[in-house]
């Protein structure tokens, strides 16, 4: 495989994932995103990864839950895209690949579930409003009675988010460094 940065070289994580210096988590399965894939409900027909980076929920959700009828995943830096269809095996349809950045780019698909990992910073300093912005923007993207499923900090506030915007908001998972939320639209 060709660097997916110039000046950095290609990592392999846990044997299958590709991913270079610079992305989200690049040298380990996130912790977060680790909890959220161990409690995936049962999902099916469209679903989208919002904030996909090279693509491990993704996997997850393929591997994890075969009712699914099409996969779609949305992330903003064009590297963690490109690793991410590196990192996705084709299963019985071909995934779709969206460079867009969810705060600033409206979603014109609808889906039946969305599951997430939202950042919460930009550099160092915590910006919870990103993630209450991707939350805001799943909410657009799914059909009514749709499924949103995510993951977070714990101690970040984003219920009331979730809340504002879901018919319900419920904690299905959780330890002390995270929650896996679900919520209906």
């Amino acid at each position: 495989m060709k660097p997916l940065r110039a000046a950095n070289p290609a990592l392999l994580v846990e044997g299958r994932f590709h991913t270079a210096p610079g992305m989200f988590s690049f040298d380990r399965v996130d912790p977060g995103s680790r909890l959220l894939a161990e409690n995936l409900p049962k999902l099916s027909g469209q679903v989208a990864d919002f904030c996909a980076g090279w693509g491990y929920l993704s996997a997850e959700i393929l591997r994890r839950i075969p009712e699914i009828a099409a996969l779609d995943l949305y992330e903003a830096d064009y590297d963690a895209l490109e690793a991410a269809k590196a990192n996705i095996r084709p299963a019985r349809f071909q995934p779709g690949f969206f460079w867009t950045d969810l705060l600033r780019e409206q979603v014109t698909r609808r889906y039946d579930a969305i599951v997430m990992n939202p950042p919460f910073h930009r550099g160092r300093a915590t910006e919870p409003e990103i993630g209450a912005g991707m939350i805001r923007a799943a909410a657009k993207a799914l059909k009514g009675g749709g499924r949103l499923v995510m993951v977070a900090n714990r101690r970040l506030p984003y219920e009331a988010v979730v809340s504002a915007s879901f018919a319900n908001c419920a904690e299905i998972a959780g330890d002390s460094s995270f929650k896996v939320l679900t919520a209906r639209r």
